[in-house]
């Protein structure tokens, strides 16, 4: 397990350009796995008990030029396609993407603004000051045991002006710039199946039921002409659709003018009880268990894409939603079981936020704008291309620490799904009640700590230990060489 810990790092030597920056990528993953804390890059410093003379420098390694995000973002994609078996329904690949919410109140780090957050959890408080992070994920694993492997993460509120600085191109629509939540969401999920150049369905909650979310994906074509990008998404309360039109063969009982487009109109929520004769009954495994549903199918015209789109209405006991799904072709069983899959990134986001401190960052610069509260900061008083420049590197930091986060999580799903035997063989822990043969991130995480803190002698002969002892503090590197 340590040496494939080992390979799928040494996987992501070609993204850099020196070999310096290259190992301290491989120091900062290997220590958002093993470190005990979460107080930013310090904890680096302190759990992998590096020289403190370091902490400038792995600092300064994320504004450096010799890697690109992107770039390194393309080598997790096809690490992940060829180390985890992916879920495919249809031949579809199943992804899931959302937005996370965290606060900072930093008054000089790049887009921080004010934030509201819907939730039942009275903790949460309805406005925050922080950053809003589009993460999007491939469901991995098998149906019984599944992981959402987090690929990519993006800020996507208030960066309009930011994206210009850091030379990132708007989110196009209609042949229009619409720079939105939702563009931002889904041109980024769209660059991503693009390079995977196969055919996606990607499931999405109730905010991105809106129209740019169906065009963006329509027009995610393959070299070939082909669509390559699909929509599941629970629909809005108010949603309606229209009947298509009907074909009046006869000029003269047509009438003058254009042929009629839209058909009667159907609200959607109304169905529920005006046709509740017609719903049928199925059972699916759904959240873990079987599960009885009644559902009942509508292909109607949404006014937003001018175009079908497939609606299917649940009954699940006593609760009533509404799911829409832009192919037409998919049964309504697997549209539902498609989207019980969707909370799979929602245990992501706690597994980022909670197990690794993906999102416990501080990068700012004096060249930001100081933040005030209820204020807006307005970048486009800023035209010094030097501060333009600084700004743009502190948001790449920000970026690149979480989608770091990202990476280092998928690695401990992929080691989880490879290696189950022996991670439960070596976990000297207690679990009360064994769900699963496949072992949580958390466990995983568990035995590289428990090897690394107290038997660090089974690194001796990875290219981790090599990396790693050169630059730990000189009593600890002579105390490792002779343990050698």
């Amino acid at each position: 397990m340590i040496h494939e810990l080992s390979m799928l790092l040494m996987a992501f030597s070609p993204c850099f350009s020196r070999v310096a920056a290259f190992q301290w990528f491989v120091i900062i993953i290997f220590g958002m796995i093993v470190r005990l804390d979460f107080h930013g890059v310090t904890s680096f410093i302190r759990w992998l008990a590096l020289d403190p003379d370091h902490y400038e420098t792995l600092l300064s390694f994320y504004r450096a030029s010799s890697w690109r995000l992107p770039e390194i973002v393309r080598c997790w994609l096809g690490i992940v396609q060829e180390k985890v078996p992916l879920i495919r329904i249809n031949g579809f690949l199943l992804m899931g993407a959302d937005g996370i919410k965290t606060a900072k109140e930093a008054e000089r780090m790049p887009a921080v603004k004010s934030l509201h957050q819907e939730s039942d959890n009275s903790a949460k408080a309805p406005f925050i000051l922080g950053h809003h992070f589009g993460v999007l994920g491939l469901m991995a694993g098998t149906m019984k045991n599944m992981f959402c492997v987090p690929v990519m993460a993006e800020i996507h509120e208030g960066v309009e002006q930011l994206r210009a600085f850091q030379g990132k191109k708007p989110p196009v629509v209609n042949g229009k710039e619409n720079v939105t939540i939702v563009t931002l969401m889904l041109s980024m999920v769209a660059d991503t199946v693009r390079h995977l150049a196969q055919p996606c369905m990607l499931v999405l909650d109730a905010y991105f039921a809106v129209g740019p979310t169906f065009q963006i994906a329509r027009d995610c074509l393959s070299v070939t002409g082909e669509q390559l990008l699909h929509v599941i998404t629970r629909a809005k309360s108010n949603v309606t659709g229209y009947e298509g039109a009907p074909q009046l063969v006869d000029q003269e009982k047509r009438g003058k003018g254009r042929p009629p487009f839209w058909g009667e109109k159907v609200i959607l929520w109304d169905q529920f009880s005006l046709r509740a004769n017609e719903f049928q009954s199925i059972t699916l495994r759904l959240y873990g268990k079987e599960t009885a549903i009644s559902y009942l199918c509508l292909d109607l015209l949404w006014k937003p894409i001018r175009e079908k789109v497939r609606f299917v209405l649940i009954k699940d006991g006593g609760e009533r939603y509404i799911l829409m799904c832009s192919h037409l072709d998919w049964s309504p069983a697997d549209i539902i079981f498609a989207y019980s899959c969707r909370f799979k990134i929602e245990v992501t986001f706690k597994r980022l936020k909670h197990l690794l401190g993906s999102f416990c960052y501080h990068f700012w610069t004096n060249s930001m704008p100081k933040l005030k509260k209820k204020a807006s900061i307005d970048l486009t008083s800023i035209s010094d291309q030097c501060q333009q420049r600084r700004i743009a590197k502190t948001a790449n930091a920000i970026e690149g620490f979480v989608n770091f986060g990202c990476i280092a999580l998928g690695i401990l799903q992929i080691l989880a799904l490879n290696n189950p035997q022996s991670i439960w063989a070596k976990y000297t822990g207690w679990v009360r009640t064994k769900r699963s043969e496949i072992p949580s991130e958390e466990t995983v995480r568990s035995v590289v700590q428990e090897n690394f803190y107290h038997n660090f002698c089974d690194f001796r002969n990875t290219a981790i230990f090599r990396i790693i002892s050169p630059k730990q503090r000189k009593c600890l590197h002579l105390y490792s060489k002779d343990a050698a």
